[in-house]
């Protein structure tokens, strides 16, 4: 049986609609969707314009509106839009205003992770990872932050108390999103990247920093994007089964069944085409 539908990192591709139109909600109501971020800002030589990024972005929204099985994550590629970040990679600077409307608008929509339990294993879905590293950078910025912050009242203050002792939960880092303190440590860029931070954030950890020991948190799955792992096979997914991650920005649609396997959809439909 199909539990959980994975779409990875969209950039203006169209792949994602065969996948859906596949599993009907009539058909498989009980189906989850995770949009794992990163909707704009195409590739050029995979000759997808930006209006055709835009555009596609659209369609996108207008089905997660329709479709309540749909999870849409937040990317890096998405949060530059509304961050006002010093970093920005591959950024539609030209069309700026109009993406960041088009998440304002829909700020609600859009998450940090998603999470779910098949036969007792919990499933963390984020766009690029919870390390035990940046897990830890929390707690300390959240200690930091607490002491600091002279408003007991504010959101700053409550989320510095959440986040000093924080457990990786979907709820728990969802919370990140809305407030500048939580959208600041979210903004974490390692040097692999080209930032200054010492480790990446759920939305830029890169997967080769996934090679140090003690990257993964015990007891948790992880299944994200963000990272084209490899160039000799860059159309599959990563998936380690015994650290418990899968990275899967690969351009295709990965199904989790109920028995916890991941199985690469089956395209047959052009996936790179420009948007209607």
């Amino acid at each position: 049986m199909n539990k959980i539908l994975i779409i990875g990192d969209i950039h203006g591709r169209i792949f994602w609609k065969e996948a859906i139109n596949s599993f009907p909600k009539e058909q498989y109501p009980d189906l989850s969707i995770v949009f794992l971020g990163d909707y704009v800002d195409p590739y050029d030589h995979e000759g997808i314009s930006r209006i055709d990024a835009i555009n596609n972005f659209k369609e996108i929204i207008d089905v997660a509106k329709s479709d309540n099985r749909i999870h849409l994550l937040i990317g890096n590629h998405d949060m530059h839009y509304w961050y006002d970040a010093s970093y920005k990679s591959r950024c539609d600077h030209k069309n700026y205003d109009i993406i960041k409307k088009m998440f304002i608008d829909n700020f609600d929509m859009f998450n940090v992770a998603y999470e779910e339990t098949i036969n007792n294993e919990k499933y963390l879905f984020t766009h690029a990872g919870v390390s035990s590293f940046w897990l830890k950078h929390l707690h300390t910025m959240g200690t930091l932050a607490s002491s600091n912050i002279k408003d007991k009242e504010s959101d700053g203050y409550k989320l510095a108390n959440v986040m000093k002792d924080m457990e990786p939960t979907a709820d728990n880092l969802n919370m990140l999103k809305s407030v500048k303190l939580g959208q600041h440590n979210l903004w974490c860029v390692s040097w692999v990247r080209g930032g200054d931070n010492n480790c990446g954030s759920c939305i830029w950890e890169d997967l080769s920093e996934w090679a140090y020991e003690g990257m993964e948190i015990p007891g948790l799955w992880q299944i994200f994007g963000h990272s084209r792992w490899g160039k000799n096979d860059p159309d599959n997914a990563y998936i380690n089964y015994d650290r418990k991650f899968a990275c899967v920005d690969t351009a295709s649609a990965y199904i989790l069944t109920d028995t916890g396997k991941l199985i690469k959809f089956e395209h047959k439909e052009e996936r790179f085409k420009k948007h209607p």
